[in-house]
């Protein structure tokens, strides 16, 4: 017996559909025209098409400028992962000849973290072409703008399809030759008169990178500080430091190969580290979405990380 579709249960044009798909991910007609490689009217008249077809509108419009209207954003949302999940399924019967990962990260973990340990990643799979996208933007790892993030999470709410990479905790920090022109570092309050190095980010919460203050007064220091240098970037805090021309109150997780080679120490000998809320978590899209390549990048980045790789 055959089930008969009712007309709320057909699908509309396809071709309207993908149309529509990727004018809502490049936000743009024109964009979408330039990737089709169709004329912008083309364009137009496939989306005018799908909203006859749904009996509603999609797109808000003035002149030649449009932009999605709440409807629109609505299934903006949904086509965008099915026609992802359609891609990612084609890409998992084809022949592989050379893949591509694409990676985001921030900048502190690009340069000081990874960055040390591609040589050997690639040696392990020397097939794969790696993207590393390397900025401080969250990307969408469920509409394809990634296929694995490393990210900074809080340890209490941990994000799903995700596994601990990095702990952490802050601590003071400095070049060997810094800390040799500073005599006697033996207690929190000698930092006052010293230029101090950060990079603080909070959540609505409160929690997140720790700043200078947050660790004076962790450990009850008072007074003023001296002159402070405030970063955007973990990554470009360190540099500064590792340059000598400071103390950063520093990630240990980002820091950890600088501590290991010597190019940073910790002030205080691992006294007086300030533990955080948050760790640094490998994260990837649900697992139906994930190829091959991605699997095997997952367990190759917890290994080099120094966990179990068995994703």
């Amino acid at each position: 017996m055959k089930l008969k579709l009712n007309a709320r249960q057909r699908l509309p044009s396809l071709k309207a559909l993908h149309t529509f798909e990727v004018a809502a991910r490049c936000s743009s007609l024109t964009v979408a025209a330039d990737e089709l490689n169709v004329t912008l009217g083309a364009v137009s008249r496939q989306i005018r098409l799908l909203e006859s077809e749904l009996g509603v509108t999609l797109f808000h419009r003035k002149g030649n400028a449009v932009a999605l209207n709440d409807t629109g954003k609505q299934l903006s949302a949904e086509v965008i992962k099915a026609f992802m999940q359609l891609r990612k399924s084609c890409e998992r019967v084809r022949p592989e000849e050379q893949s591509t990962l694409k990676l985001t990260c921030t900048l502190g973990i690009a340069s000081h973290w990874l960055a040390p340990r591609l040589p050997a990643l690639h040696q392990q799979d020397p097939e794969t072409a790696l993207i590393v996208d390397a900025n401080e933007n969250v990307r969408d790892l469920g509409a394809g703008e990634a296929d694995i993030a490393i990210r900074y999470s809080p340890i209490n709410s941990p994000m799903h399809h995700s596994r601990r990479l990095l702990t952490d905790a802050f601590s003071p920090l400095a070049s060997p030759e810094f800390l040799r022109s500073c005599s006697g570092m033996t207690a929190p309050e000698q930092l006052l008169g010293l230029r101090l190095i950060h990079s603080p980010w909070k959540d609505a919460q409160g929690q997140g990178v720790a700043a200078w203050q947050d660790w004076f007064h962790a450990y009850n220091v008072e007074g003023k500080s001296g002159s402070l240098l405030t970063f955007n970037s973990v990554g470009h805090a360190l540099q500064e430091a590792i340059d000598g021309n400071g103390v950063v109150l520093g990630s240990l997780a980002v820091a950890q190969d600088a501590l290991r080679s010597g190019k940073l120490v910790e002030v205080f000998a691992g006294r007086w580290q300030l533990p955080s809320t948050y760790e640094f978590r490998l994260c990837w899209a649900e697992h139906e979405f994930l190829g091959a390549t991605t699997r095997r990048w997952i367990n190759l980045l917890l290994a080099a990380a120094e966990h179990p790789a068995n994703f």
